[in-house]
């Protein structure tokens, strides 16, 4: 894991995923990249009779609060030990960060990022299922990133696997890995393979099979979650959708929602 993306914004979550970041930069001898979207749409005016005008003063003090941003976090990383570079991408933000993470082994997002309530779940949807890359979702108000307890909600399915050889990296740093399983058992690659798969890796996993009862799997497994208090989460991102138009399904959707700590996903 040694190629670090981090989604740069002048958003108040920002502070949060670079310090992921370079936590991720840090215990992997990685270098850290900076993707500063640009989304000059975002300046294009329309008017009555469908005539578009680029406001060019809106644009020029963007520019500014980026260029602002890129001096002070300049100054802030060259204290520090883990190379880093600013990529800059015009078009949306989902774009941009797709463009990006076709050649990185992580992309950190934010869970709470600027914008209206759901833009950040629209961009991190976007990106892991058009860019296949790893995205690790983060709180805003992230602090650092431990490798202590990690969780792997596993359940059989593509989605699952593929974010579990994606999280190899991570849980090979981790101390003590567990596997979730809610009353599943699928008949095809059940938890055991899961944990076989780990133990070819050098980690010790251990299973865990919870009872879903009355409850929903999403609430049964966020019941799981905060009970074992893992540092990250690792699961698919399930999704329905046409092209890139994806909305996550239920149970990724609730988990973004509702657990307040970092999600790793795979598509």
């Amino acid at each position: 894991m040694k190629s670090i993306m981090v989604h740069a914004g002048v958003d108040n979550a920002f502070e949060g995923r670079l310090q992921v970041g370079l936590d991720l930069a840090r215990r992997f001898h990685g270098h850290v990249s900076l993707i500063l979207p640009r989304p000059t749409q975002d300046y294009v005016a329309f008017d009555m009779f469908g005539g578009a005008h680029f406001i060019a003063e809106a644009f020029e003090a963007a520019e500014d609060e980026r260029k602002k941003l890129c001096t002070r976090i300049d100054a802030r990383l060259t204290a520090e030990d883990v190379p880093w570079d600013w990529q800059i991408f015009d078009g949306t933000t989902s774009d941009a960060l797709i463009d990006a993470a076709r050649l990185a082994d992580i992309l950190v997002m934010s869970l709470d990022a600027a914008g209206a309530e759901g833009t950040s779940r629209a961009w991190i949807s976007d990106v892991v299922t058009a860019s296949h890359t790893p995205v690790l979702a983060v709180p805003a108000k992230a602090a650092r990133l431990s490798f202590d307890r990690a969780m792997v909600a596993y359940d059989g399915g593509f989605e699952a696997a593929n974010a579990l050889r994606a999280s190899l990296p991570m849980l090979q740093s981790v101390t003590n890995v567990r596997i979730s399983e809610i009353e599943l058992m699928p008949e095809k690659f059940p938890v055991t393979d899961a944990a076989t798969y780990l133990s070819r890796h050098g980690i010790k996993a251990e299973i865990a099979v919870a009872v879903k009862g009355d409850q929903s799997v999403e609430e049964r497994l966020l019941a799981e979650t905060n009970a074992w208090r893992p540092d990250f989460l690792v699961m698919g991102a399930y999704g329905h959708g046409r092209w890139r138009e994806t909305l996550f399904g239920g149970v990724t959707r609730f988990m973004l929602s509702e657990l307040g700590i970092p999600i790793l996903l795979a598509h």
